[in-house]
C-alpha cells in the first residue's frame, strides 16, 4: 500500500522558506505541521515513527559527509548518491504521491530544513535556491529529484536493482530528467540510455563521451516526437539507443 505524506500548504511553504535566512534551520525541524494536509485517498498516512526514521537515516548520512560543516563537491555527490537510495526505499510512495510538489516542500522545509540548508546553502546572489526547497520544479528539488531519478533507474530484474544509480554524474542525469516529458517519463527508456552509456566503450580522439551522450539525446528527442515507445520491450529500446549513439558518433566525426 502506498504511503501518503503531509502536503505543506502553499502559503506555509512560502512563509517557511522566507524564514530560512533569519532562523537557525535546526529550530525549524518538526515531524508535523498544523498547516499541512493529506490526500483523502490513495494509501495510508505516514506515521510519526516513519518520519522520524527517515530524518534520522538521512541525518546520519549528512553527518558522515561532514554536516554541519560546509560540504565539498565530492561530499555533496556522495550524499546525493546514498540519499537517493534512502528516499526511494524508505518513503514507499507511488509516482502519483511523489509528483505532488507540496509533499517535497514538507520534507525539505519541515522535516529536514537543516539538511537542505547544508546541502543547498545560500547562492552567489545571497539567496537560498527556492526550487531546491519549495518543489517548484521536481527535477531540481533537493529530495524530489532523487526519488524521481531512483524511480526511473530502479531495475527490479537485476541482481542489484540499484546498479544504475551511480552511473551518470549530476550534469548528465540532469540532461535526461530535464527532458522528462519525452525521455524521463519512461523508466525503461532511461534505463536503456544509462546502460548503453556504460556499455559503449568505443572512443574517438577529439570527441568526448559527453558530446556523444548529448548528441544521442537530441536524436532520441526527435524520435520520441513522432514515435510512441511506451509499448516497446526494454531490449528493443536498448537496440534503438545503441543505434542512436552510433549515428550520433558518426555525425560528430563528420563535423
Amino acid at each position: 500500500m502506498s504511503v501518503l505524506y503531509p502536503r505543506l500548504l502553499p502559503a506555509e511553504t512560502e512563509r517557511r522558506f522566507r524564514m530560512l535566512p533569519d532562523r537557525a534551520p535546526a529550530d525549524l525541524v518538526s515531524l508535523s505541521s498544523p498547516r499541512a494536509v493529506f490526500a483523502a485517498t490513495g494509501g495510508r498516512r505516514v506515521s510519526r515513527d516513519e518520519l522520524s526514521d527517515l530524518r534520522s537515516t538521512l541525518m546520519a548520512e549528512a553527518e558522515r559527509c561532514g554536516f554541519p560543516a560546509p560540504c565539498s563537491t565530492a561530499e555533496r555527490i556522495d550524499f546525493d548518491r546514498v540519499a537517493m537510495r534512502i528516499v526511494f526505499s524508505q518513503c514507499h510512495m507511488t509516482p502519483g504521491e511523489a509528483s505532488n510538489r507540496q509533499v517535497w516542500a514538507f520534507i525539505a522545509l519541515v522535516l529536514l530544513p537543516d539538511v537542505c540548508v547544508w546541502r543547498w546553502p545560500i547562492d552567489k546572489d545571497g539567496e537560498f535556491p527556492r526550487d531546491r526547497f519549495k518543489g517548484t520544479d521536481l527535477t531540481r528539488h533537493a529530495f524530489g529529484r532523487l526519488w524521481t531519478r531512483a524511480h526511473v533507474l530502479y531495475d527490479p530484474l537485476a541482481e542489484d536493482p540499484y546498479h544504475l544509480f551511480d552511473v551518470l554524474g549530476e550534469e548528465a542525469m540532469d540532461q535526461v530528467m530535464s527532458r522528462r516529458s519525452a525521455l524521463g517519463a519512461s523508466p525503461p527508456l532511461v534505463r536503456a540510455i544509462v546502460r548503453t552509456h556504460v556499455e559503449d566503450t568505443e572512443s574517438i580522439p577529439g570527441i568526448p563521451a559527453r558530446d556523444v551522450f548529448r548528441e544521442s539525446l537530441t536524436r532520441l528527442l526527435r524520435i520520441t516526437a513522432f514515435t510512441d515507445l511506451d509499448a516497446a520491450e526494454e531490449s528493443e529500446l536498448g537496440l534503438l539507443v545503441r543505434q542512436t549513439r552510433a549515428e550520433a558518433r558518426a555525425s560528430l566525426v563528420e563535423r
